[in-house]
């Protein structure tokens, strides 16, 4: 307010402001004195206020100490008669009552009035003697130490409280009455209460003279549920944190008969979630029935990124509990999601079209883009590997953890061919080496076995495990081996149920519950709106290699038009295609060394299957630099493209009109699309050359 005009920036364009479509010198790219570059000052905004509404009833009084404290130096400036501001303090604080009553507790109707009087009466007395009046500034000193003690007290009251139980509506259970029948006579309870769904026991079981773990079985499960007439599932036995006590817990009411509503389309949730998430923290994505507590999914910790995998049979709630996840990822302003479903993807579209997530392949026409999404990620490893100085990348705005999340994983590196030993190689990198550079996976199907997954050294390198409804309990010992044998039945636990799951990680800790319920395509769609990742690290854009890949992974549509979707690729290397530019040749050179680097630290099949493909892919380059450095005879030119105007042709058909081998056509094709000239559509036998409307072919 108080600036000269001669201090004030020049007239537009001014000097650190960035103009569409007008160069700037080097000097008009240094910011004018007391300015800050308009980047910046958008990225300090954002993050206020995406810091703001992260925790708003936690930040609001943070703000308002600020504001207090500079109108107090402001009412002092301009001399405001401190008499005034106390009448208005009085007004204030008997209309903060006056409201309070009917819609806050008794203290905390004490508490907003007595905040609003000592308020006013400071602002007055900064009024009268400014803010840092009396002896050694003693007024601004009153201010922070009665200000600290209000939001201390402010905050906790703020502590969420504990889950309310809800006392059954059945007699208290006589457990004592039927230990002679399973089996546990002499046994004592130690404690019994009630839950929101039942009732649990602990019992001392040394006086029946058997270990406590003898009575952990599906029989006896089967024979408690058997006297209170309930499913098998709903009973629980286990031992206790001490040797000779079991707890048995008992679901008296059905726990999954209703579906939980997602908190963002509940307004009466029980389980609130903020707008903007932090993946630094566990995600809430549903809810234990019986105990009301959050069911959270841990994707990164002070190790670095989890390598998740997520099994259940079909129809299981794979794809509820995947959209629960992503909603949460979607809210947090530290992660980039590149999102992988080569095979419906009607889910991972929305999400996709929204723009809530970095990178994203949908559906089997984008299944060599999903192969690049992966190789993007394993080179990204490899240059935080080199550029970050910490132990491990902790995620930040603008710096984010990155999420491969891949649905039915087993259409993408299954195929047998090419493509997919490409996506093994890539997962294996992500899966072995980047944990600590914060690269994570969610891995998403109906089997965990290594060949679902893709290969043994991609599923030993994962450390959490998801299960949903499984055909048999020997799937999860095939996932997580003896870890899956002691979690919950979960071909039974959930009754048949959707949606209903358990989490564990490889130090045995285990939580269980079932996911909110985030299943129609424009419920997903309303929630995705508006949304943003994280952009990438300055350096890794500017980067000549991840730079270009990135530029063309986000320029693909999917339709066809990229070079990312283009047929001509190391999958299909006898049929057309393939870099045809010098910056492609480089770039195509630069990838087939580095997926030769890679064949000594993979097994012994895979290495086999990688440098087999990669000696594929070096012969199809050969070609490709013999033909750029050829230049069609004009005459054999003129054929083609003649041939070709008349309309789509085969290789077969050009090469008896040319009178040319397979191999030396396919040189001569390759050369002819590098100019522009003509281009391909197809693979396989269906492959097309086709001549490209132009000047080229007038």
């Amino acid at each position: 307010m108080t600036r000269r005009t001669a201090d004030r920036c020049p007239t537009p364009p001014h000097r650190h402001h960035a103009v569409a479509g007008v160069e700037q010198s080097a000097e008009a790219d240094t910011p004018a004195e007391g300015h800050l570059p308009e980047g910046q000052l958008k990225v300090a905004a954002r993050a206020t206020y995406r810091w703001f509404r992260a925790a708003p009833a936690e930040r609001t009084p943070l703000l308002g100490g600020v504001a207090l404290y500079g109108a107090g130096a402001l009412a002092h400036a301009n001399h405001l008669p401190w008499w005034g501001i106390g009448l208005v303090t009085v007004a204030g604080s008997i209309a903060t009552y006056a409201a309070a009553m009917n819609r806050l507790d008794d203290w905390r109707i004490g508490g907003a009035t007595a905040a609003t009087a000592t308020s006013g009466a400071w602002l007055a007395t900064a009024a009268e003697l400014g803010p840092v009046g009396g002896p050694s500034g003693l007024l601004t000193w009153g201010f922070l130490t009665t200000y600290g003690i209000g939001y201390a007290l402010h905050r906790m009251g703020l502590k969420p409280k504990a889950p309310e139980v809800v006392v059954p509506q059945v007699p208290r259970i006589d457990w004592e009455a039927y230990f002679e029948d399973w089996g546990l006579a002499g046994a004592r309870v130690v404690k019994a209460e009630p839950t929101r769904l039942g009732e649990r026991v602990l019992l001392d079981t040394k006086g029946t003279g058997k270990l406590a773990s003898s009575f952990k079985s599906t029989a006896m499960a089967e024979r408690i549920a058997e006297d209170f007439g309930i499913a098998a599932g709903r009973v629980q036995v286990k031992t206790g944190r001490i040797a000779g006590q079991l707890s048995i817990a008992l679901r008296l009411k059905d726990p999954w008969a209703q579906p939980i509503a997602h908190p963002m389309l509940d307004p009466d949730t029980e389980i609130p979630l903020p707008d903007v998430a932090d993946v630094r923290r566990p995600l809430v994505i549903g809810q234990d029935p019986e105990t009301g507590e959050a069911l959270e999914l841990i994707v990164w910790d002070e190790d670095g990124a989890s390598h998740i995998m997520v099994v259940a049979i079909k129809g299981g709630g794979k794809t509820v509990f995947l959209n629960c996840t992503m909603e949460r990822l979607t809210a947090a302003d530290n992660v980039a999601v590149f999102g992988i479903d080569v095979s419906k993807a009607k889910d991972m579209r929305r999400w996709r079209d929204s723009g809530a997530i970095e990178l994203a392949a949908c559906g089997p026409k984008e299944r060599v883009k999903a192969v690049k999404i992966l190789e993007f990620a394993a080179d990204l490893i490899a240059h935080r590997a080199e550029h970050n100085t910490d132990a491990v990348f902790e995620p930040r705005y603008g710096h984010p953890m990155v999420l491969v999340v891949i649905d039915e994983v087993d259409t993408l590196v299954t195929g047998g061919d090419g493509l997919a030993q490409r996506a093994q190689a890539a997962l294996t990198t992500i899966t072995s080496k980047g944990r600590s550079e914060s690269v994570g996976v969610i891995l998403v199907g109906q089997r965990g076995t290594a060949q679902w997954l893709g290969g043994g050294n991609i599923r030993a390198n994962l450390d959490r495990f998801v299960f949903l409804k499984v055909a048999r309990k020997q799937e999860m010992a095939t996932a997580a081996g003896e870890l899956g044998l002691e979690l919950p039945d979960m071909s039974r636990y959930g009754e048949g149920k959707p949606g209903v799951v358990v989490i564990a990680d490889l130090g045995g800790d285990s939580a269980k519950g079932r996911t909110f319920k985030l299943k129609e395509l424009d419920d997903v769609s309303r929630i995705a709106e508006g949304r943003e990742p994280s952009p990438l690290e300055d350096d890794v854009l500017a980067d000549a290699k991840l730079g270009k890949l990135y530029a063309k992974l986000k320029a693909d549509t999917g339709d066809g038009t990229s070079s990312a979707t283009d047929p001509g690729t190391a999958d299909d290397p006898g049929e057309g295609g393939g870099p045809s530019s010098p910056d492609d040749r480089a770039a195509e050179r630069a990838s087939i060394k580095a997926s030769l680097k890679l064949v000594p630290t993979l097994a012994g099949e895979v290495a086999a299957k990688v440098r087999q493909h990669s000696a594929a892919r070096w012969e199809m380059f050969n070609e490709i630099e013999q033909a750029a450095a050829s230049p069609v005879p004009a005459d054999v030119r003129a054929r083609v493209l003649g041939l070709l105007a008349e309309g789509e042709r085969a290789k077969a058909d050009i090469a008896a009109e040319i009178g040319y081998s397979d191999t030396h056509t396919i040189r001569l094709l390759n050369q002819l699309r590098g100019e522009g000239v003509v281009d391909v559509r197809g693979k396989g036998p269906a492959t097309r050359w086709f001549a490209l409307v132009g000047e080229h072919t007038a």
